[in-house]
């Protein structure tokens, strides 16, 4: 065992050295509280921001995954002036976080494998002005503290999701979400309480 443990050293020092160099190029920082299993992939448009809280943990591995993960990690400001702002003690697997105005994530937040966060349409909606950029809607998103957002959930633009908050894997999420609800479907509808005594 103890020999196991020597041999681990390299790959720890390895990692560690790969973590600080990937972080200070993308986003020109880099915490020793994070964690990445696999890196991830992060975009940073010219006079965006990417901020991320302490404890931070990033799992592009699917073997780091109770169901695995189909893709890395994906942050990505995608315009000038938008801003991606990660509170303390969030975990991330496999999920995207793309943004082109605003994304506010809390402390202590869970967003589950393959979960898609997106402030924009990504193309006009109107068929005549699919390909002009100036067409694209956007609106802010804003995740309060303690959300979990389960495996495969959609959030879309301009949504708040309030504090403490459960969002149901596979769920799309258009409208504002109350604290400490449950909401599931598609589009998403209040089902639960997660102070409800059965969950406790």
């Amino acid at each position: 065992m103890y020999l196991v443990k020597i041999i681990r050293i390299p790959f720890y020092i390895f990692r560690l050295v790969r973590d600080i160099i990937f972080c200070i190029i993308k986003i020109g920082k880099w915490d020793k509280s994070w964690r990445f299993h696999d890196l991830p992939l992060i975009q940073k448009f010219d006079k965006s921001e990417i901020i991320i809280g302490k404890n931070f943990i990033a799992c592009s591995n699917p073997k780091n995954n109770s169901i695995g993960v189909f893709q890395k990690v994906i942050i990505k400001t995608c315009k000038p002036n938008a801003i991606i702002q990660i509170g303390n003690h969030v975990g991330v697997s496999g999920a995207t976080i793309s943004s082109d105005s605003a994304i506010t994530i809390g402390n202590h937040v869970l967003i589950g494998s393959g979960v898609l966060i997106t402030d924009s349409d990504a193309h006009g909606i109107n068929p005549k002005f699919r390909n002009d950029k100036s067409k694209i809607m956007s609106l802010p998103i804003v995740i309060e503290d303690n959300v979990f957002i389960g495996a495969r959930a959609i959030i879309l633009k301009g949504v708040t999701i309030g504090t403490g908050a459960l969002i149901g894997a596979g769920s799309v999420v258009s409208k504002d979400v109350e604290a400490f609800a449950i909401v599931a479907g598609n589009p998403a509808k209040k089902i639960g309480d997660v102070r409800d005594e059965k969950y406790q």
